[in-house]
């Protein structure tokens, strides 16, 4: 029966899945759950920025306020540094540390998120697992399962629509003042700019990074250490 495919909504408070969220609860459409997938960067750091959480814990409160529905956080038991330390136990990297992963080809998302995700939805049974993907990101939407939808593509809502949908709710993410993407703050696929704003604005979590820096087997990212990063940005 159709009542019996439960309807779920993964929210990561970036701006599409948040227009995407809110847009469905203000057409009423069913939404049986709302899940976060709250990774840590170290069994005490979270992989987001502070800032994230604040602007979760706020919609959080915005949707429950006003529709009744409450986000649900997924966690797991190993952080990044857990799976950084890890040693290889075959090849010929044997006894060596996974360290930064590959740009190309990384571990991190598979093993911090999608395999939480999966296991996660696996116990939901018949289910629709709305993604905010906007509609000109046509790359991403072709990837999308047969159990996967976004509503977003649906609406015709780009990227600057969803950003514009929240600013006019005053319900928009801060970070986007200075971040076009938002992401893990270790992330090797980001951009210059917000790797800069990490050094200058959370000094902490830079300190973290040049630590990492130091017992990764790896660069940060191709050909180019966390430590020529700190000399580029300080001589800026």
């Amino acid at each position: 029966m159709v009542n019996d495919i439960k309807h779920i909504v993964n929210f990561s408070g970036g701006k599409d899945s948040t227009a995407m969220l809110i847009r469905m609860l203000e057409e009423n459409m069913q939404v049986d759950e709302i899940i976060f997938c709250k990774v840590m960067a170290t069994q005490s750091i979270g992989a987001e920025l502070p800032e994230m959480y604040e602007y979760i814990n706020r919609i959080d409160n915005y949707i429950q306020g006003k529709y009744n529905k409450k986000i649900t956080v997924i966690t797991q038991e190993k952080c990044f540094e857990d799976y950084f330390y890890t040693k290889k136990t075959r090849g010929k990297r044997k006894g060596q540390i996974y360290g930064f992963p590959a740009i190309l080809s990384s571990w991190c998302n598979t093993r911090l998120k999608v395999n939480i995700l999966k296991k996660y939805l696996n116990t939901k049974g018949n289910y629709i697992s709305y993604i905010g993907i906007a509609a000109d990101e046509p790359k991403r939407l072709k990837r999308l399962k047969e159990n996967e939808c976004s509503m977003l593509e649906k609406w015709n809502m780009t990227e600057k629509d969803c950003l514009e949908f929240l600013k006019e709710r005053n319900l928009d993410n801060p970070l986007y003042k200075n971040h076009k993407r938002l992401g893990c703050w270790f992330c090797p696929k980001q951009n210059i700019k917000t790797l800069e704003i990490l050094k200058n604005e959370y000094p902490e979590l830079w300190e973290k990074l040049l630590q990492w820096q130091r017992d990764s087997p790896f660069p940060f990212r191709i050909n180019t250490t966390v430590y020529d990063l700190d000399k580029r940005f300080t001589k800026e």
